[in-house]
């Protein structure tokens, strides 16, 4: 009997309900819907701000992270593209243009060194350090026509050294003495001695103007190439010293180096000239020891053109020391002169330089004095015809 009671009871409250809410008003529906709607707009709002980022977030986020990482992506991309593309390249051989292509060729004696030897290593083949030797000991070859004729200047130089010692005493007497006349006199004996046994001091000059233009354009030349580096310059060497871009680590290029510049000063000029002075060679001594630690960070390719150079230069000088070597180039035997009783200052090169070129002066005063006395003589001689035309 309960069960049934309870079950009139809830269905009469729920027709109640039903009842009241069919008298609503329709106006007061509407405002429920909205309001209703408008709950819903704020919980979605809501929750789609606690769920995507703002504008301002989103351009943030991209400035300083996605750029950050695009950038070290594309960085390690570009070095991985440059090592690959470096040890392909170092891995070909090189052809005729690419030192250009590396902007190293120009219009100058350094960049014509350079077609040289890019010349040379891409013809024969032969690794970088056989190409810088080859090419060194080819140009110090083309140089020997020259340094035969200095030779045979210098010979003949020293075998009138009595008779050029003896005129510039005079000359220097003169001088003290203010004697012009002689002191021109003087000078001039000088010129001519010069010009019978065809020497003089200036021609003496051509040799450091020849190889100092070389010697300068070989180191540019070499340092650029592996400052760059060219890169089969990283595997050109031989030895301990396979990269030729970098200073040798043991110190024994400069060494070497050093060693070889001592061996020719004490071998003798490469002109064929007679000893140096104590004095000077005691100088070239100690800028030898110096040159170690003023060169040993330069790069080995330097060093390979040093060696080079060296060893060519001390064979230069045994080889014209030969006295069959100087009849067939027709360089005089130079004459051992006994020493003077009486010691006397040795006119040095300056002084025969100097004389030299006072003997020019003198010379040159001389044939304009002559040529003024001949007009003289040729302006009277007229006169005179003229005189005797009026009488």
């Amino acid at each position: 009997m309960l069960a049934p009671s309870i079950g009139a009871g809830l269905y009469r409250h729920m027709s109640t309900e039903t009842t009241k809410a069919a008298f609503i008003d329709p106006t007061t529906i509407a405002a429920a819907a909205s309001s209703s709607d408008n709950k819903e707009e704020g919980i979605a709002s809501t929750a789609a701000d606690s769920v995507f980022p703002s504008a301002a977030e989103v351009i943030e986020n991209v400035t300083e992270e996605s750029v950050a990482t695009a950038t070290a992506t594309t960085s390690s991309a570009i070095s991985e593209v440059a090592a690959q593309n470096a040890e392909t390249i170092g891995q070909v051989a090189m052809k005729y243009g690419d030192l250009k292509a590396m902007g190293l060729v120009n219009f100058t004696p350094i960049g014509g060194l350079e077609t040289i030897l890019e010349a040379v290593h891409v013809s024969t083949g032969m690794p970088w350090w056989a190409t810088i030797a080859v090419t060194t000991v080819m140009i110090r070859t083309a140089l020997v026509p020259f340094i035969v004729k200095l030779q045979g200047n210098t010979a003949r130089l020293h075998n009138v050294k009595p008779q050029l010692e003896r005129l510039t005493e005079n000359m220097k007497l003169a001088k003290e003495t203010n004697d012009s006349a002689a002191l021109a006199r003087f000078s001039a004996q000088t010129q001519e001695l010069f010009k019978k046994n065809d020497c003089n001091p200036i021609k003496s000059l051509m040799l450091p103007l020849l190889q100092a233009p070389i010697m300068i354009s070989f180191y540019l030349a070499l340092r650029d190439m592996a400052n760059l580096p060219v890169p089969q310059f990283k595997e050109g060497g031989i030895g301990w010293f396979t990269d030729l871009t970098v200073a040798d680590p043991t110190f024994v290029l400069p060494v070497v180096s050093s060693l070889g510049f001592l061996a020719i000063m004490e071998l003798g000029s490469e002109a064929g000239g007679v000893s140096s002075p104590k004095a000077m060679k005691n100088v070239m001594r100690v800028m030898s020891v110096a040159m170690v630690p003023l060169t040993m960070n330069f790069p080995a390719a330097i060093f390979v053109y040093w060696l080079a150079s060296n060893s060519f230069t001390a064979t230069q000088i045994m080889f014209f020391k030969s006295p069959a070597v100087r009849r067939f180039f027709n360089i005089p035997q130079m004459i051992n002169h006994p020493k003077p009783k009486v010691s006397s200052k040795q006119p040095g090169f300056l002084e025969s330089f100097k004389a030299s070129y006072e003997g020019g002066l003198a010379a040159k005063q001389k044939e304009v004095t002559v040529a003024k006395e001949r007009e003289n003589k040729l302006a009277q001689q007229k006169l005179r015809r003229q005189n005797r035309k009026r009488i």
